[in-house]
């Protein structure tokens, strides 16, 4: 199977052989006319292709075009009240991101709950997944290069050109970087804490784990004060199950 997850500002892809990945990529979107000499979609010859798309029409209809015309279709998942285990409690669960519910399904499907997880991507998503595998809900905020885009967008003589973290920035480059992740890193741990007691309040006595995925997963995690781990292929993961799940049913 190839696993696509198509996001705002990259696709990824991962092709498996049962559930081991042969070999996995990303590209930004802007360069989706490569997209199938540089996943080897021929050379792989998938015998199914599935995908989680949360980007505009015009991304997904170039990439079905072009798995098209080396005889390919694509089948893009959807979020659903419950799958594989699963309970999705938003209050319209097909209005979940598709990237989303796929890693969250992976992650029960790795034996990670209780845990956050956290897409840090165009948008960073943290997503609270209980021990009994029911999707809590979970926070939305404007991922890194969003937040100093914005910044640059809304504010005179600021430029998108962030530096470094520092621990007192003694300049803008420096404390732009700075700002965004400290922000991104208060809202992880926020949600973490209330998490964690809503769990205890349970009287659940594990505490939730953090799991970090996306573009800027690396970023967070040599600044986060709870212990957290990367997984790269979370979502891509989620597609496969999702994608095998659909079928069986």
């Amino acid at each position: 199977m190839l696993a696509l997850d198509v996001g705002n500002t990259r696709l990824k892809w991962a092709a498996f052989e049962g559930d081991h990945i042969v070999h996995r990529g990303a590209m930004f979107i802007a360069e989706l006319d490569q997209f199938l000499d540089r996943a080897r979609v021929a050379a792989f010859a998938p015998k199914m292709i599935a995908g989680s798309h949360v980007a505009n029409a015009v991304t997904r209809k170039k990439i079905e075009e072009q798995l098209a015309s080396i005889g390919h279709d694509v089948g893009w998942i959807e979020s659903s009240q419950s799958a594989c285990g699963v309970w999705n409690g938003y209050e319209e669960p097909s209005r979940l991101g598709t990237d989303r519910w796929a890693a969250l399904v992976a992650a029960w499907r790795r034996s990670l709950a209780p845990c956050l997880v956290v897409s840090a991507g165009t948008a960073l998503t943290i997503d609270q997944l209980d021990e009994r595998g029911t999707f809590l809900g979970g926070a939305i905020v404007a991922g890194y290069h969003a937040m100093l885009g914005g910044l640059a967008g809304n504010t005179a003589a600021l430029s998108v050109d962030a530096g470094e973290w520092s621990v007192q920035p003694t300049n803008t480059r420096d404390a732009l970087a700075t700002g965004a992740i400290d922000a991104m890193v208060g809202a992880i741990e926020q949600s973490h804490e209330r998490f964690a007691r809503r769990l205890a309040e349970r009287g659940v006595a594990q505490v939730p784990k953090v799991v970090l995925t996306g573009g800027s997963a690396y970023r967070l995690l040599i600044h986060m004060r709870t212990e957290a781990t990367v997984i790269e292929t979370l979502a891509l993961e989620g597609v496969r199950l999702l994608a095998i799940n659909e079928g069986h049913e």
